[in-house]
């Protein structure tokens, strides 16, 4: 009996082991009265439903959960708003606010990181807020040149928009390197897809969120994420160098790997068995449209004789570009660089002036440089006789 009774009370202690809790959220909504409320677990690649509660007729509303490392948690409600926590052991978090505009119009105690959440949502919210109110009125503006100074002022505001993003970010996460929101931070979005953060440009700023969240969290599935994220990273760096190591090898020309207006990027040397036109300039310029025509009738003729245009744009606004691109129906590769008229690409190959283009055969030999309009065209046709 006494064995039996032993056994029953282990059975009990385990159950209660496994159901332990060491986390409290406790909401107080307004106006949300008898309407339910979802805990989402924010995984690396996935989120998951993993409970539920009906906010009673207070307003209120609790979870209890266990956990070990501080995981992040969305909480979606009735008019499927969100508010994002990050949950440490030990912590009781408590959210107040309104269910209209819930994701702006709440708060945190307990909970620093949730807090430091807070911040950075609301940061890019503003952000993209501006940015496409900005491009609204941008793309408001009639297409005539009597609008471009206007135009010009709008694209140089957007640009200070995201730029200002970009700061704010790069200094969110010096200043809070141990906190698991600096994670969060590096990757945000403007927009839908442009990041807030480039791996490669701003690849310290990754370093050091991986050296902070490795030292406090070595187990975390969000410092394996970013461990094995800065390994691709690193492993992207060193197949570029062996390319290029292999390029001057070989006697190839330098590669290019620039973004196109959809975000991908687009490399020169992926270009296998075509005849191409490499061309630097500007399509945003008062003066681009003869230009951009002459390139689109070279287009036309030689797109299904072999013959690819490659054409790296050094117009400064990227908003600018992108609605050129868009409103010329530009099909051939045309692919943006940031550095604009201090290019790394262009002084690679080097560009003295634009525009400025380069013949390039299948053997990645240069066989025309310069040439334009009628000349470019009869030169395609004596290569492609060839």
């Amino acid at each position: 009996m006494r064995k039996i009774l032993l056994l029953g009370l282990l059975v009990v202690l385990i159950a209660s082991c496994s159901e332990k809790t060491n986390v409290e959220i406790i909401g107080a909504i307004k106006d949300a009265a008898n309407t339910k409320v979802y805990l989402e677990q924010i995984d690396v690649s996935s989120r998951t439903t993993i409970d539920s509660t009906k906010i009673n007729k207070n307003g209120e509303f609790k979870f209890k959960l266990n956990v070990e490392l501080p995981t992040f948690y969305a909480l979606r409600f009735s008019n499927n708003e969100q508010v994002t926590v990050i949950a440490s052991p030990d912590e009781k978090l408590e959210i107040s606010g309104t269910l209209n505009d819930i994701k702006n119009n709440y708060w945190v105690d307990g909970s620093e990181n949730s807090l430091w959440i807070k911040l950075l949502n609301f940061q890019i919210a503003r952000t993209n807020t501006l940015t496409d109110s900005l491009k609204t009125a941008y793309q408001a503006f009639p297409k005539e040149a009597a609008y471009d100074a206007q135009r010009q002022e709008y694209a140089k505001a957007w640009e200070e928009a995201v730029n200002k993003q970009i700061n704010f970010t790069r200094d969110f996460i010096i200043k809070h390197a141990t906190s698991p929101a600096s994670y969060y931070a590096l990757y945000q979005k403007i927009g839908d897809n442009m990041r807030v953060m480039d791996e490669f440009e701003d690849l310290h700023y990754f370093k050091v969120v991986a050296s902070s969240l490795t030292a406090l969290y070595p187990e975390s599935q969000y410092t394996k994420a970013i461990m094995n994220h800065l390994k691709q990273i690193s492993k992207a760096i060193r197949n570029q160098q062996l390319a290029a190591v292999i390029n001057n090898t070989e006697g190839s020309l330098p590669d290019i790997n620039l973004p196109d207006a959809n975000g991908k990027l687009v490399s020169l040397n992926s270009l296998k068995s075509k005849l191409i036109v490499l061309d630097f300039g500007l399509i945003t310029a008062k003066e681009s449209q003869e230009y951009i025509n002459q390139m689109k009738a070279v287009y036309n003729k030689f797109k299904n004789r072999g013959v690819e245009i490659y054409m790296v744009c050094l117009d400064k606004s990227k908003l600018f570009w992108e609605d050129a691109v868009k409103q010329n129906k530009i099909n051939w590769i045309c692919v943006w660089d940031e550095g604009a008229l201090q290019s790394r690409a262009a002084a690679t190959w080097n560009v003295k002036t634009i525009p400025a283009n380069y013949i390039i055969n299948q053997k990645k030999e240069i066989v025309g440089k310069n040439l334009y309009g009628s000349r470019l065209e009869d030169r395609l046709n004596d290569l492609l006789k060839k």
